[in-house]
């Protein structure tokens, strides 16, 4: 197991490590952004650092661009293209993420309060995210079953705090996410098969209709969960 953790972060190491231009500053972004004309084009900028709060990105591709440290509270980023980006510990509390693309992502220690990324798709390594009251609302986080190599393109939240968060019909299958936090968390009919939920925290969370079939569930708090007579999966847990 530990060898194919470290062969899954080679990948996306190797995934992620942008071919960086010149730094920009605030100014040259907004002024991009007010460019109607034509689409954003920031693919492997330097971005590192940067206050880009309330700034319109819509769209605007950010392949394999160095977020790191950026500071993107209310950031508008609905429909851009994230893949292969840098955005450790970065701030997006109340940013548009929806029906973004997040492949290969690196979002480590990043703060995503209250941030909305329905219908978005993410894969790649969220470990100690904040997604506390964050609306993943038909997200797909689920592996990539057509990228199976010897370390599986899936997504790995590893303390990961979701409280609150509104995960209603999100796609986690084969997640890694031991040790979360999904305290109150809106799980209705949510795709949990295969997921490692070691030692996660279900107290008081949603999961009517949520499949939990083939999922590691050890240590899991299930127990003051609400729903779980309509959830799927539970009773061939080794911790119903």
């Amino acid at each position: 197991m530990t060898l194919v953790f470290l062969l899954l972060f080679e990948v996306f190491a190797t995934f992620s490590v942008p071919v960086l231009a010149a730094k920009l500053t605030r100014e040259q972004v907004i002024g991009l952004s007010h460019d109607k004309t034509h689409k954003i084009n920031l693919k492997k900028k330097d971005l590192s650092g940067l206050d880009l709060s309330n700034i319109d990105l819509s769209g605007a591709d950010l392949f394999s661009a160095n977020l790191d440290g950026c500071k993107l509270d209310g950031a508008k980023l609905n429909g851009a293209t994230l893949d292969r980006a840098q955005i450790r510990k970065a701030s997006l509390v109340k940013a548009d993420l929806s029906s973004a693309s997040l492949y290969a992502v690196v979002l480590d220690y990043s703060d995503l309060t209250e941030a909305i990324l329905i219908n978005s798709r993410i894969i790649g390594l969220l470990n100690h995210v904040n997604f506390t009251h964050a609306q993943l609302i038909g997200a797909n986080l689920g592996a990539d079953m057509a990228n199976q190599g010897m370390a599986p393109a899936r997504i790995e939240m590893n303390n990961a705090v979701l409280t609150g968060a509104d995960l209603s019909n999100v796609n986690l299958r084969h997640a890694i996410m031991p040790n979360a936090n999904l305290q109150n968390a809106n799980l209705h009919k949510a795709q949990l098969q295969w997921a490692d939920l070691s030692r996660t925290d279900f107290t008081g969370a949603e999961i009517a209709g949520a499949d939990f079939s083939n999922a590691i569930l050890d240590g899991a708090k299930l127990s003051k969960a609400n729903g779980r007579d309509s959830a799927l999966g539970l009773k061939k847990s080794p911790n119903p």
